[in-house]
């Protein structure tokens, strides 16, 4: 009977052989053979590149429909739905047209498309994004990779992002690494450089694209862990209207549209998006409405243009602490801001195989935060106003050599402000301007060897007020990589890197005192900080069967930032901070196609090798993420996530227990306990419909990122979405 019912099994569940693709990429003008052109079984969300002799293969294939899509920089992406039946193999030969390269809306690493750069960059897709069911950003990015946040607050307030060590967690988002962007714009708020969460549309996302490892020799200041970049639809069909709803715990209430329509050659979309939530705890409610229009060109001129602007309104209750020996003890402190961004780029062809684009950015921010002196008493105690403003102006020049090499030269120039009107101000209103010069060198030494080069020069101005004379921050941040492509699927890199950071505005000038009585203090002195990274890696990506990766890395960080907890808190340069550790992972089918699993690992171990007795704080030494999908009937599926995160250190700041040593105050290091979080989702699909269902944090598990700031319990979201033509 066992033997019956196994066989029954093996016949349902394993894959029926038919057939395999085959296929030559050329040049549409020259006919010459592509190589290392990305080909993709979007389907099975498999890839392969193609060999010196611009040649691909997929083998055993089941019979059926597959969506082939390649793509290489400068050229068109080619799309084809491939038939495979009666065990046939398909042969194809490709001609591949050329194209303008957009840096706006490519990625984060200049013109260069992330997939140029797989040692480091991670793309997640419109397709993996909606399985997801993401309804905020912090939770898109906890569910990435080597990427780790530290936050106060589950809706986007208070967070700090982390890659691979490169930031803790500072109320406000001081000490923030790693630059995030829009469309190649950062988003960043020019007075701390923390990112304004509330601004991003996730309802208008197509895809995320993330660097590992500093990439200041393209985007200098704030990049220097990493960058992440949103980056919005922008080929949506003609007369598209698509509408998500979705209701949840704690009156949690969702709702997007999106509109996308073409008239005569021109792309428009048009986005808006609510949310609401009265928070798990005491004042941790939080609103947000958003609205955001876009025009494109879409004519074959190879002239290239767009114009974007986001417009966000947010308010946001911000729980304070709570105290297991006092709990009555809260928070009353509260913000509302409007943030606005426009963003305007162009692009047209120069000397026949070179490109030049230009693109504009305007960010304006307009924040208000309330305080009660953590007291019931409804009268505001104190109010703060602070109005920043972030300009940039970018312009690139890329030319092509036979399809062998690509140097990009380029220029930035941006100009921060911001004003804050609080009593007792120590600064009017600071000023920041950057001048920047870089350069980059993309060739193919062979078949299998490629190298990428390049160096930026950051000349960064800053005037803090009257009180204090300017600063002038200068750095040169070159990088190289070299890749070793040992077969089409089989790749190996080493990168060198350097990193660059100038003290933000609140690092160099700040004076605050919050709610609860702790004072912050800036540091006129502060130096640059600087960072040296090393890295090797392998990743194959063998076919629809399994992928996998693995990176070691090594980084050392001079002057490195930091406010440090004293009384008062003060701002200082740590000399020698050191980080190695390692990442691995991959994603595999499981017997007989049953499910699919994603899994990784990553070990970081972080110290300051001149203050040993000062722990580098809020580091976990080991992360595990994984979740396995399996689709269980027709167009239902159901995934089961996992979040791992090992113990890691903290400053008790608010013990009365504060040994005075040298002078200092030295406040207890304690140790957040270790977590570990369970999400399980069920996504049905009905013709234009789809149902999402997601609980999250299933075990009910008990536990803070931030110490004093107690996440939330178990929790369940329903979303509901479908699209009109």
């Amino acid at each position: 009977m066992l033997k019956k019912y196994f066989c029954y099994l093996l016949f349902v569940f394993y894959p029926i052989i038919a057939g395999n693709i085959n296929g030559i990429v050329i040049d549409e003008i020259d006919n010459s053979p592509m190589t290392g052109a990305n080909v993709l079984l979007i389907d099975l969300e498999i890839g392969s590149s193609t060999n010196e002799n611009g040649e691909f293969i997929f083998s055993n294939l089941k019979e059926g429909k597959y969506n082939l899509q390649i793509s290489i920089i400068g050229y068109e992406t080619y799309s084809k739905l491939i038939v495979i039946k009666d065990s046939e193999d398909v042969k194809l030969i490709i001609s591949l047209k050329r194209e303008p390269i957009i840096w706006k809306t490519i990625n984060v690493v200049g013109m260069f498309p992330s997939k140029h750069s797989p040692e480091i960059t991670q793309i997640i897709d419109n397709k993996i994004l909606s399985q997801k069911n993401i309804s905020s950003i912090s939770g898109l990015l906890k569910s990435m990779h080597g990427i780790d946040l530290q936050m106060a607050h589950v809706h986007g307030r208070n967070v700090n992002i982390s890659i691979r060590g490169s930031s803790d967690y500072k109320p406000g988002g001081y000490n923030n690494r790693v630059l995030l962007l829009i469309d190649g714009f950062p988003v960043s708020i020019p007075n701390s450089g923390a990112p304004d969460w509330n601004a991003i549309p996730l309802e208008n996302i197509d895809r995320v694209e993330i660097v590992r490892g500093p990439a200041s020799s393209l985007y200098g200041h704030n990049s220097m862990g990493g960058v992440i970049n949103m980056v919005t639809k922008s080929n949506m069909p003609n007369r598209l209207l698509t509408y998500d709803a979705g209701i949840g715990s704690y009156n949690n209430n969702i709702l997007n549209l999106n509109y996308s329509r073409d008239v005569n050659n021109i792309k428009i979309f048009t986005t808006g998006g609510y949310n609401y939530s009265s928070g798990h705890r005491f004042n941790a409610n939080h609103s947000n409405i958003r609205g955001s229009f876009k025009i494109k060109s879409s004519s074959n001129n190879q002239k290239n243009w767009s114009l974007s602007t986001i417009i966000t309104k947010s308010n946001n209750g911000q729980p304070g602490f709570m105290y297991p020996d006092n709990p009555g003890l809260i928070s009353y402190r509260k913000s509302e801001r409007v943030s606005s961004y426009v963003q305007l780029f162009y692009s047209l062809p120069l000397f026949d195989k070179g490109y030049l684009s230009s693109s504009v950015g305007l960010n304006q921010f307009h924040t208000i935060y309330s305080d009660r002196n953590d007291t019931p008493i409804e009268k505001i105690q104190g109010q703060t106003t602070y109005n920043d403003q972030m300009l940039l102006l970018r312009s690139e020049y890329q030319h092509f050599f036979n399809n062998k090499s690509i140097i990009t030269i380029g220029t930035e120039f941006g100009n921060d402000q911001s004003k804050a009107d609080v009593i007792n101000s120590i600064y009017t209103q600071p000023t920041q301007r950057t001048l920047a010069l870089f350069s980059q060198l993309k060739k193919n030494l062979s078949s299998l060897w490629k190298i990428d080069v390049g160096v930026r020069y950051d000349y960064r101005w800053v005037q803090g007020g009257k009180k204090y004379p300017k600063k002038i921050f200068e750095a040169i941040s070159p990088k190289f990589n070299l890749y070793f492509q040992s077969t089409p699927t089989k790749q190996y890199h080493l990168s060198i890197n350097r990193g660059f950071r100038a003290p933000s505005i609140s690092e160099l000038f700040l004076e605050h005192e919050s709610s609860y009585g702790l004072q912050f203090r800036g540091n006129s002195q502060l130096q640059p900080e600087y960072l040296t990274a090393a890295e090797i890696g392998f990743k194959n990506h063998a076919n629809q069967k399994y992928t996998y990766f693995t990176n070691i890395f090594y980084n050392y960080y001079n002057d490195m930032i930091d406010f440090v907890y004293s009384i008062p808190v003060e701002s200082l340069n740590r000399t020698n901070v050191k980080g190695y550790g390692f990442e691995l992972g991959g994603d595999f089918y499981l017997p007989f196609n049953i499910a699919r699993l994603e899994l990784s690992y990553s070990y970081l171990d972080m110290a300051d090798l001149k203050n040993k007795d000062m722990p580098i704080l809020y580091r976990s030494n080991h992360k595990i993420k994984g979740s396995i999908n399996r689709k269980i009937v027709n167009n239902t599926n159901i995934s089961l996530s996992f979040n791992y995160k090992s113990s890691q250190k903290y400053e008790d700041f608010l013990s009365d227990d504060h040994p005075v040593i040298d002078n200092i105050f030295r406040f207890p290091i304690k140790d957040i306990p270790e977590t570990i979080l369970f999400d399980l989702q069920l996504t049905k699909r009905i013709n234009t419909y789809k149902i999402t269902g997601v609980i999250r944090n299933i075990l009910n598990t008990e536990y803070v990122l931030i110490q004093h700031y107690p996440m939330p319990g178990r929790t369940w979201q329903i979303n509901f979405s479908k699209q009109l033509n």
